[in-house]
């Protein structure tokens, strides 16, 4: 019998309980059939990790969408419900929770070994190139947690908590450079109820005026001069104390908030670039504020335009302000970042390439980018003058700027040697604890003030 000449009572019932686009159970249903699972295998006190599940997610998805269309992108997730379906067994339970999310339920795992092996046959499923719209043939990742039920027979488990764990183990396969498998582990429950918080502390900053911009100058070693400053993040909790960037920063990545703390970063340091321009020389070279992009950011339809928004209600002059942007998040950002950049180029700002050297960017794709900085990252900063092979990628580094005609900037400088062999290697600026530490804008306030040569 099929779904349409069945009673309008059983369609409804059906269309609650399934997936619109797939035909895959839904959250409901599956957690219904994780409920059950659980309590059979209690009542039977099966071996320990009878019940399994896997959380998948596929990796770059949305640049299907944004490439290809939507249409496409449903085509793919069909395709890939269809293909989950063939993987497991007809008692098995497959569902679709939204977006990109899949998630497989199975009875009578082993244990890990048997966890994994399914977990590898499902991506190995999904890798096969899968064929969109008119011709096109994608190639799809997926990275998959999986949790398994009670290590002793008996103990009830928590359906809830138990899709919650795969659902962390997901991310930490995410985390480990995509297309991973990641089984959970009890430190990962912690770190998870860290990452709520360091989200609902994020929330609370953007919405109460609790996030401050802190500035490292940036120095000229051909004149020793103050010639810019990199803007960095700080949020303010609610005892008064300062959190760096790498306790909020991949929260705010995960969760989409980098987009509006992104856009609060740029006006603020608009708003500082004005500032500091008044207080210059009308024919001194401009007082450069840098800001770091995000891979989400540059993928956010209209950003360059927003950006441009930003910068005229400031009144700061373009050429005051530089983006800086990874090697990898350009690589990850894909295609669509290149035509972002260009637009943010078109205002008259400086594009930078930062952490230069420790990505896997291509000549050809550097030579893509309108870029105006290249930045050393800290890394091999660290070793030149002392290291011969990081004196040498240093040297090879700076020599490729200059061939393209970038500004070459080293991060991380932290002792005189590092300063000096710089200098004598012909770097063009440079930032790092040796020259000075981040501050508040009145720190650098008083440098241009008082005109300090380093």
């Amino acid at each position: 019998m099929t779904l349409a000449s069945e009673s309008p009572l059983r369609r409804a019932l059906y269309r609650a309980l399934h997936d619109p686009l797939t035909g895959l159970a839904n959250r409901g249903l599956l957690m219904d059939q994780l409920t059950q699972a659980l309590s059979r295998a209690a009542r039977a006190q099966r071996r320990p990790g009878s019940v399994a599940v896997l959380f998948l997610d596929l990796d770059r998805f949305k640049l299907v969408n944004d490439s290809l269309g939507h249409a496409a992108g449903d085509d793919l997730l069909v395709e890939v419900a269809r293909r989950l379906e063939r993987v497991m067994r007809s008692a098995d339970t497959v569902a679709r929770l939204g977006g990109d999310e899949f998630v497989v339920l199975a009875e009578d795992v082993a244990g890990v070994d048997e966890a994994f092996s399914l977990a590898r046959r499902l991506r190995d499923a999904i890798a096969v190139p899968i064929p969109v719209g008119a011709g096109q043939r994608v190639v799809v990742t997926a990275s998959v947690g999986i949790a398994l039920s009670a290590t002793e027979p008996g103990l009830p488990v928590n359906p809830s908590a138990l899709l919650w764990d795969a659902d962390v183990a997901m991310y930490r396969a995410k985390d480990a450079g995509r297309d991973q498998i990641q089984l959970f582990e009890d430190g990962f429950r912690a770190d998870s109820v860290g990452r709520f918080r360091s989200e609902a502390m994020l929330r609370h900053a953007l919405d109460h005026d609790g996030l401050r911009l802190h500035y490292q100058p940036l120095v000229d070693l051909r004149t020793g001069t103050l010639t810019g400053a990199e803007a960095l993040v700080r949020l303010e909790d609610r005892d008064g104390a300062l959190v760096l960037p790498a306790d909020f920063i991949p929260v705010a990545e995960e969760t989409g908030l980098v987009v509006p703390l992104g856009a609060w970063v740029v006006a603020e340091a608009a708003a500082q670039a004005a500032a500091w321009q008044e207080l210059q020389p009308v024919d001194a070279p401009p007082m450069t504020i840098s800001i770091n992009l995000s891979g989400r950011q540059l993928r956010t339809p209209g950003f360059a335009f927003e950006v441009g928004r930003a910068i005229a209600r400031s009144g700061a002059d373009p050429s005051h302000l530089c983006f800086e942007v990874t090697e990898n998040t350009l690589l990850d950002a894909g295609g669509e970042s290149l035509a972002t950049l260009q637009g943010l180029k078109d205002l008259g700002v400086g594009l930078a390439i930062d952490d230069f050297g420790t990505g896997h960017s291509s000549l050809t794709w550097l030579r893509r980018v309108p870029a105006d900085f290249l930045k050393v990252d800290k890394t091999f900063v660290g070793g030149v003058g002392s290291h011969p092979d990081d004196t040498a990628i240093v040297r090879a580094v700076l020599d490729l700027g200059r061939a393209l005609g970038l500004t070459t900037v080293a991060e991380g400088v932290e002792t005189p040697k590092q300063l000096e062999a710089l200098r004598d290697l012909g770097c063009d600026w440079a930032q790092g604890y040796h020259l000075a530490r981040p501050g508040p804008a009145e720190t650098v306030t008083r440098l241009i003030k008082d005109d300090v040569r380093w």
